[in-house]
């Protein structure tokens, strides 16, 4: 492999390290195994594919650090394509590439909502409480993630168009409106994974969700350190989705906190993994 060689990943998802509880970057995994000092970004934003191959104008974000200020600006520019394609660059790898997975969370709580027939103000007390337990998620996992992060295309702009159009949204909804029509009888964990199977195999035609597999790992890891307190709505988008716990309890974990600011403060305070 030449040295001056680069990667970007276009993977939205996290791994996760079984023994450690940790979340791991995709772009870390593919940097070791390529060895040899290999630099590997992440292209990540609001980019329904439908929609980028029908050429509507849309945003991304470029998030690494290639080597030099130039070498970023030329990477950015093989992917920047306006008017319609438009690419930003930015520094923070971590903080976009998890949001690129966080996402999909959200994007589930956000079909409970819609399948409760919930309105606007609604969903958008959900999304504001998601972008900050994302944020608050990446500052206490990873190092280096900038508040900024979160306003580029990979962090808001994505959070809102996954929770307006998404396959997680579609597929979540659809859960709730089976689960409202059979609210008087219990489900356990095994029932429904074989409700979240069905609606998959019916509604995407092949395609797979990620958010049922991210809310589960990532519930794992908040378990591991008695962190469900402090992210409330991934414990409860994970217990609706995979413990029976009532679909209407959704709006019960979005609840009023403190200012951004005082938020990133707050999880820098919890005992760092």
């Amino acid at each position: 492999m030449h040295p001056r060689c680069r990667g970007v990943s276009l993977i939205k998802g996290l791994d996760f390290d079984t023994e450690t509880k940790k979340p791991v970057l995709i772009s870390n995994t593919i940097e070791e195994a390529m060895g040899s000092g290999f630099k590997c970004g992440v292209l990540m934003g609001a980019n329904v594919a439908k929609e980028v191959a029908e050429s509507e104008m849309c945003e991304s974000t470029l998030a690494g650090d290639f080597g030099n200020t130039l070498l970023n600006e030329r990477i950015r520019q093989v992917f920047d394509e306006p008017p319609n394609f438009r690419v930003a660059w930015i520094a923070d790898v971590a903080g976009a590439e998890a949001c690129g997975a966080l996402k999909n969370i959200v994007a589930l709580g956000a079909g409970f909502v819609d399948g409760l027939g919930f309105g606007g103000n609604t969903k958008a007390a959900l999304l504001r409480v998601g972008l900050l337990d994302m944020a608050k998620f990446c500052h206490y996992f990873f190092d280096g993630v900038e508040q900024g992060t979160f306003v580029q295309s990979c962090g808001m702009a994505d959070l809102i168009t996954t929770c307006y159009g998404g396959r997680n949204r579609l597929c979540a909804e659809e859960f709730a409106k089976l689960r409202l029509a059979n609210e008087n009888t219990a489900i356990d964990s095994e029932e429904c994974e074989k409700l979240w199977t069905k609606i998959e195999e019916e509604l995407l035609n092949g395609q797979k969700l990620q958010g049922t597999l991210t809310i589960q790992e990532v519930y794992a890891i908040l378990v591991s350190r008695q962190l469900e307190d402090s992210f409330r709505l991934f414990a409860m988008i994970y217990k609706i989705s995979f413990e029976g716990e009532p679909v209407t309890s959704i709006t019960d974990a979005i609840q009023v906190q403190r200012s951004f600011t005082d938020t990133l403060r707050n999880s820098q305070r919890l005992d760092h993994p």
